[in-house]
């Protein structure tokens, strides 16, 4: 990295969530924000690893005419009966 850093404000984090991220954030022994930019970068360093599937969403979800919402629903859901062991 290098220049100049962007802010970054997220509006409308649940309170679950928010708690969650402070546990993560006391367990590691950074701040929430720390903890938030570390998320963001194993996500971005596993979304680069994995271009090609996600550009195959993308790409089918546009084929389909899914919005985020729908393909979030139909991966939970594939998750839930996978996890269900049916």
């Amino acid at each position: 990295m290098g220049g100049a850093v962007a802010t970054l404000y997220v509006r409308n984090v649940p309170p679950e969530l928010y708690a969650r991220l402070q546990h993560w954030a006391e367990t590691s022994g950074r701040s929430v924000n720390a903890e938030v930019l570390a998320l963001l970068e194993r996500e971005a360093a596993r979304r680069d690893e994995r271009s090609d599937w996600f550009e195959g969403h993308h790409a089918l979800r546009r084929k389909l005419g899914l919005t985020p919402e729908d393909a979030e629903f139909a991966v939970a859901a594939i998750r839930a009966h996978r996890d269900a062991g049916l």
